[in-house]
């Protein structure tokens, strides 16, 4: 692994524009279990219904009944995602984005780990748990801030009905997350993948889109995914033992004339 973190942290330094894209890999090491794969939820348990959206849209106080009070395997995916902290991987790609190495980072997931580690310039592309979203007008509420007394909640800017921000099935990605993820692909000379399995799209196609617009793709992940042949490094090993060497490899390349050189090409 030491020769291909090496070549991914020469890579990374080198280049304009690097974004990331994590997936359920990242959330794993931190106690949450992926949807899919198998150990995935939705592998034991079966997977929802197709038509999530179009079912809030007409009964939207079950919804709300069902997102107040979960059961089941919902109920437990709740509780770990109340329970699950940031690891080192979290915090090793906050310092690439402090370093200004990685410029952006787009997740699949919707634990809120990557801002509690420190990440600023980020968008979560399947939402936040700890948010509530208007579908109309794309306000955005911390769950805490909102009161429940009558169901379904109403947005106090438009009057349309409040859901969770995560997307369900269904549901298109909000606008405002869809345009800044292909404004950063369209910009992105390298792309970081960690711990997705680039099977779930729209994020599934960035990757491919930064391949085709001649960028390089970095992969960090213990097995062989959809991507991984398309990929120009790959680092067979998980965020939480990769990232943290990896930013230690930056590290040692960020000396003043490798600095001068990427000023230079910029």
């Amino acid at each position: 692994m030491d020769s291909d973190i090496i070549l991914a942290a020469d890579t990374l330094v080198l280049h304009r524009h690097v974004i990331c894209l994590t997936g359920a890999g990242m959330s794993v090491e931190s106690g949450i279990r992926p949807f899919r794969g198998a150990d995935g939820l939705w592998t034991e348990h079966g997977e929802p219904p197709l038509d999530d959206y179009s079912r809030f849209l007409e009964d939207p106080v079950t919804y709300w009944q069902e997102l107040l009070r979960p059961t089941g395997h919902m109920a437990q995916l709740r509780d770990a995602l109340e329970r699950a902290q940031p690891h080192e991987g979290h915090r090793a790609l906050a310092e690439l984005e402090r370093r200004e190495v990685v410029k952006f980072l787009i997740t699949q997931n919707i634990d809120n780990l990557h801002r509690k580690a420190g990440s600023t310039r980020i968008a979560e592309i399947h939402g936040n748990y700890t948010l509530l979203r208007c579908p109309g007008c794309g306000r955005r509420f911390h769950r805490g801030r909102l009161a429940y007394h009558t169901l379904p909640p109403k947005c106090h800017a438009c009057g349309e009905t409040i859901k969770s921000d995560v997307v369900i099935f269904g549901e298109p990605i909000p606008g405002d997350v869809a345009a800044v993820c292909l404004n950063e692909v369209g910009r992105a000379d390298c792309m970081l993948l960690v711990g997705t399995s680039g099977y779930v799209y729209p994020a599934a196609g960035f990757p491919r889109q930064v391949k085709a617009n001649g960028g390089t793709l970095i992969e960090i992940n213990p097995s062989d995914t959809e991507l991984s042949g398309l990929c120009d490094i790959v680092v067979r090993s998980t965020a939480v033992r990769a990232l943290p060497r990896l930013v230690e490899a930056v590290v040692d390349r960020s000396s003043p004339s490798v600095c001068g050189s990427r000023r230079v090409e910029g």
